[in-house]
């Protein structure tokens, strides 16, 4: 589906005029109708500001994703970040940062267990 199919959908979702809806977006009236007729396409600021006001993704508007938003990330900033490090390395890193990981779990889980001495 491409972005003219998409943004008359959202429009139609959320019961808006034309008139209406440029007036939020600033731009002009037969800007929009352009965008509509797919005979222009809007520049980056106006994507973005489009995609914060029917509150779906750039991606979505440009026919890049299906889904309107992306979900939520269940992984916090540090969760992230090690990934992000992990995916960085070279595989023989990443399967050195693999068993570093494994090590530290192995001491967490003999921890939790009641053993506190790290090599037994």
């Amino acid at each position: 589906m491409d972005f003219s199919i998409r943004l008359k959908n959202l429009i139609e979702e959320r019961e808006v005029t034309q008139k209406r809806l440029s007036l939020e977006l600033h731009i002009a009236p037969t800007t929009l109708n352009g965008y509509i007729n797919n005979y222009r396409e809007p520049d980056f600021h106006t994507l973005v500001r489009m995609a914060r006001y029917f509150d779906v993704s750039t991606d979505y508007l440009l026919g890049l994703k299906d889904e309107k938003k992306p979900a939520p990330s269940a992984l916090s900033s540090t969760e992230g970040a090690l990934i992000h490090i992990y995916r960085s390395l070279i595989p023989e890193r990443q399967e050195l940062l693999m068993e570093q990981a494994k090590f530290y779990q192995s001491l967490s889980s003999k921890k939790q267990n009641g053993n506190n001495h790290p090599l037994s």
